[in-house]
């Protein structure tokens, strides 16, 4: 008779899946209930035919997803570069630039846009000495083009560091057959690098999408009107 071991494990992934269902699954499913559920007791998607028929909230959900789409592809167009050359090139201080990067991603996005409002605000320190020592105004920090700039800029790390990772475990037999090929340069990195790391690449990418569309702070700091929807949620819900 096979005596069973007891599986910590086991129990550990029982109560996270508990922890999952009461802090995550329970109020979604509270929220949607109350969304389609009427006071009567009847089911009706009159809310959400209410919600979609204002225009006020489908321009909101139309910025966010704009914003969310133009910081996907603009941290990709940075992070995917910056992770080739720390990967394949002995760069100097690249530890430095490596625990800059996992700082920016801890970073709260709060912190993060203040501190752009006092570099490039309109009373900024960068700001007024090109204004004051070389005679130049430069573009506004606010609205749209600063929350895209503000947001890029944060979360271009994350793509950096997932790439970093598939960068440097991918083998080097395959990239040298493909310049034995003839592939070698920049054919050999959207032909043979890019495909290898794809899978991490959109986890990245989802990863990036999911956080700027979330945020908050960088909208409620900059945005001067420029409406998404994390913040028209907040002021439903405080109005």
């Amino acid at each position: 008779m096979v005596k069973k071991r007891f599986d910590g494990w086991l129990i550990v992934s029982v109560l996270l899946l508990v922890l999952f269902i009461a802090v995550l699954i329970y109020p979604m499913f509270g929220v949607i209930k109350q969304a389609v559920i009427m006071p009567d007791g009847s089911f009706s998607w009159e809310q959400f035919h209410k919600f979609f028929s204002n225009s006020y909230y489908v321009d909101t959900i139309y910025n966010s997803f704009k914003i969310t789409i133009f910081v996907t592809v603009l941290t990709l167009v940075i992070g995917i570069p910056f992770a080739y050359f720390y990967a394949f090139y002995r760069l100097k201080g690249a530890k430095i630039l490596f625990v800059v990067s996992i700082l920016c991603c801890m970073s709260a996005p709060f912190l993060g846009a203040y501190s752009w409002v006092m570099l490039l605000g309109r009373s900024g320190v960068i700001t007024k000495f090109f204004k004051t020592a070389l005679g130049i105004t430069l573009p506004s920090i606010y609205g749209f083009g600063g929350i895209v700039l503000v947001m890029t800029l944060q979360l271009f790390p994350l793509v950096f560091l997932y790439a970093k990772g598939a960068l440097k475990n991918i083998d080097n037999s395959l990239i040298e057959a493909a310049e034995n090929l003839g592939c070698s340069g920049i054919a050999c990195f959207f032909k043979v690098v890019v495909p290898l790391i794809m899978p991490t690449l959109l986890a990245a990418a989802l990863l990036v999408f999911m956080r700027s569309f979330a945020d908050f702070g960088t909208p409620m700091l900059i945005g001067e009107g420029y409406r998404t929807f994390p913040v028209v949620l907040y002021t439903e819900f405080i109005n």
